[in-house]
Parts: C-alpha cells; sequence; structure tokens
C-alpha cells in the first residue's frame, strides 16, 4: 500500500480524539522530507526541488514541534522580521498544500464545515482552522497577517488568533502604490517589530534585519534574472517545483534558502537547451498551484513545460527601488508595490507581460476554489492575455481539498487546451 495513504489514514482517524499523535506523524513524514532535501546532491533542477522542498518541510516541522518559537503568518506577511529574531513563520497556505499532499485534507475541512465554516470558504484557510479545531495544528503566540489580499484571510486569522488566545497583529495595506502608502505600511511594520520582540523576548539587531533585507534583495534580482532568461531554457520545472519559487519570495524571503533556490535555477537555466529541444507547450501560471493533484502535476510536466507562475514574481518589479539599509521600508515597498496589490487590472497585465518574458506559448488562471478575487479577474486577465496574442485557460478545481477538483473533467480541458497550442 502506498505509504503517504497510510500516514494519511492514520492522520485522520486520529484527528478528534488523538490530535498529538496526527500531529506527530506528520511531523515524521515531513521529517522525512526535510531529510531527503539535506542528503540531495546535484545541481540539475529535480535535485534543486528536492532540497528545497526539503527546507520547507524543516520549517514546517519545527514550527509544529516548536510552536513557541513560531509566528502564524500569511503569505503577503513581511517575514524578514521574523528572520532576523529567530522566529519560524508558521505559513497556513504552505501547511495547507504539505496536508493536502499527505491525502487528509478531507477530515480537517470537514471538521471545520462541522464548526460553521460554510462550504464555500477558501479551502487553504479552511484546513488551516479544522487543524487548529481538533488541535492538530498548535496556534503559537503570534498570528500576524496582512489585509492583501484576500477576505478568507481576514477572518480566518481572526478566528484562529481568538481560539488560540494569539496576539493579533494586523498590517492594513491599503489599495494604493504610493509613497503616502509606503510610509504608512512602513510604519506599521515597526510597530509590529517592537511587539514580536517584546512577545518573543527576543532584541531585534538592526544590522541583522539590514543583512536579511540583503539577502531578499539579491533573491528577487535573481529571480528576475531567472524569468528573463527562462525564455532562453527550457527547463523541467513542475508544479511542485513553481511552488518552491512562490514560498522563496514570500514567506523565505530573506533566508540562505531562498537565495540559493534562485540562483540554482538561475545557473540551470543558464545551461539548459534551448526550447526549441523541447517541443511542448510553454505555459505561463497565474495564482496557487494544484500540486497536491496527481494528475495536473502529470499533465502539466509530461504535455507542457511551466515558464513560471505570477505569484513568484510579484515583487521583481519594483528591484530598482528597494534599499535594505532602510528595512522597514524596504518592507513595505516591496509589499505594497507588488502585483498583488492595487486594481485587479494591474495584476492581470504584469502576469501578461511576465509571460511575454519568459516566453510563454499560452496560460493558466487556477480558479481556486473559494477565491472570490480570483474567479473574478478572470476575465481580465484572458483579456491581458489576449492583447500580447497569447491564449488562457481559466481552469476550475481546488489547491487542497480533493472534494472540490473533477479530476477528469480537468485533465480533459487541460490537455484539450494544451493540443490547441502544440
Amino acid at each position: 500500500m502506498n505509504p503517504v495513504r497510510i500516514i494519511g489514514e492514520v492522520v485522520s482517524r486520529n484527528a478528534d480524539e488523538h490530535p498529538e499523535r496526527s500531529r506527530r506523524w506528520l511531523e515524521t513524514a515531513y521529517g522525512a522530507v526535510a531529510l531527503k532535501g539535506r542528503l540531495r546532491v546535484g545541481s540539475d533542477v529535480p535535485a534543486l526541488v528536492d532540497r528545497h522542498n526539503g527546507a520547507i518541510a524543516s520549517t514546517i516541522v519545527s514550527a509544529l514541534k516548536h510552536p513557541e518559537r513560531a509566528c502564524m503568518v500569511n503569505i503577503y506577511q513581511p517575514c524578514e522580521m521574523l528572520h532576523a529574531l529567530g522566529i519560524t513563520p508558521m505559513f497556513p497556505e504552505g501547511i495547507s498544500v504539505y496536508v493536502a499532499c499527505t491525502q487528509c485534507a478531507e477530515v480537517f475541512c470537514d471538521h471545520a464545515e462541522q464548526c460553521g465554516v460554510p462550504e464555500s470558504f477558501c479551502s487553504y484557510h479552511k484546513l488551516m482552522l479544522g487543524m487548529a479545531d481538533t488541535q492538530v495544528l498548535p496556534v503559537p503566540p503570534v498570528v500576524a497577517h496582512t489585509t492583501l489580499a484576500c477576505d478568507a484571510n481576514q477572518v480566518s486569522f481572526r478566528r484562529l488568533a481568538e481560539r488560540g488566545g494569539a496576539q493579533r497583529l494586523v498590517l492594513d495595506v491599503p489599495a494604493r502604490t504610493d509613497e503616502e502608502t509606503v510610509a504608512y505600511v512602513a510604519g506599521q511594520l515597526r510597530e509590529q517589530a517592537r511587539a514580536l520582540a517584546v512577545t518573543y523576548h527576543r532584541e531585534l539587531d538592526p544590522q541583522r534585519l539590514r543583512d536579511v533585507c540583503a539577502t531578499s534583495l539579491r533573491t528577487l534580482r535573481t529571480q528576475s534574472a531567472f524569468l528573463k532568461r527562462r525564455a532562453r531554457a527550457s527547463l523541467p520545472m513542475d508544479l511542485t517545483a513553481e511552488l518552491c519559487s512562490m514560498i522563496t519570495t514570500h514567506c523565505l524571503l530573506g533566508t540562505p534558502e531562498g537565495l540559493a533556490f534562485a540562483q540554482g535555477l538561475l545557473e540551470a537555466a543558464t545551461h539548459s537547451p534551448l526550447p526549441a529541444v523541447n517541443h511542448r507547450p510553454r505555459i505561463y501560471w497565474h495564482h496557487t498551484l494544484p500540486n497536491w493533484q496527481a494528475s495536473m502535476t502529470r499533465v502539466f510536466s509530461e504535455q507542457a513545460e511551466v515558464v513560471g507562475n505570477e505569484m513568484a514574481n510579484d515583487s521583481v518589479g519594483v528591484i530598482g527601488e528597494l534599499n535594505p539599509d532602510d528595512p522597514f521600508d524596504f518592507m513595505a515597498r516591496c509589499l505594497v508595490k507588488c502585483t498583488g496589490n492595487g486594481p485587479a487590472l494591474r495584476r492581470a497585465e504584469a502576469s501578461a507581460e511576465q509571460a511575454v518574458t519568459s516566453g510563454a506559448d499560452g496560460g493558466v488562471l487556477f480558479a481556486h476554489w473559494g477565491c472570490k478575487q480570483t474567479s473574478g479577474q478572470s476575465r481580465l486577465v484572458a483579456e491581458a492575455y489576449a492583447k500580447r496574442g497569447l491564449p488562457l485557460l481559466v481552469l476550475d478545481g481546488d489547491g487542497c481539498d480533493p472534494r472540490n477538483a473533477s479530476d477528469g473533467q480537468m485533465v480533459t480541458r487541460a490537455q484539450a487546451f494544451l493540443e490547441r497550442l502544440a
């Protein structure tokens, strides 16, 4: 029997009555992923992905084992302060994906719905709430999140903080990209840094924070160079590799592991064969990734080549404005001016332009279950791609809950789209 399925069944059976047992099984499973990453050698893309996937898994294990040293964040919360303070970011969007890959997402989503969470709620957050309500997911001392980029995140993190008795830090991000907004967000980040230092009984070293931001800038510059080089490179980047890139430029931005992954990808692209060697359609991805879904991973790795995803590249356009010597302005500017902030048309245009830069033949907008923002902007994204002569597939699915993913239908639609591009 599949060992992943066995672990998933054990976690599911014990979640309600023996949450500690379920948590230990998850810690063991992700610890194995972390160990595999540490032992992996090589400079090819699969080796890079295994190592970085291991680094992400190690972060998750650390947060599960030592929640007192962790801070729960959403994907847009600037984490340079946490890295400088030695606090582990616990990012539910990533944990939800790992749990889905362990084939035990349904039990937590069911539990959340039984506790009043709507069926139509974003499943990343629903799964997180179900894990917390069963006490499989420990709530750390602080829950920190931004108002960007969805309504679900604001509701779920508030409930999580209330249920777990955690301090809640909310970073208000107005939907504007002007200098006044940057200053406003930077001021809030300074206050958050002081609150984190007090709660965790640690002193923030200003030079350490500047060094972390300098690593963030190097990572973003490398990611930007990789995006431009991608048009002249053919690489075996699957959906998991793209997830690793997304986490690199968000929760793990500023870490040596994130920088090493970005540098490794750029090096691999520099020595890769030209796109003409690989005759598969080149796809640029918009929004989250269903990398838990074996059928989707297979289709987009065997019948296509994914050349990037817009969430991993949402801050590359602001690189020229970033100064790591002013870390709070750095973090605020990176957040406020990312393409995920502001009007939906701004994000749509940036995504389409990045698709052109990476040499894509078309795009996929993944309309994740419960994400009203993404579904609502699909027409704008399609129009932005069409202006550049690129077709776009709007693919309905779910990033972590298999109950909302029609596997056969998704495969049929994806294959038909790729045949159209071939």
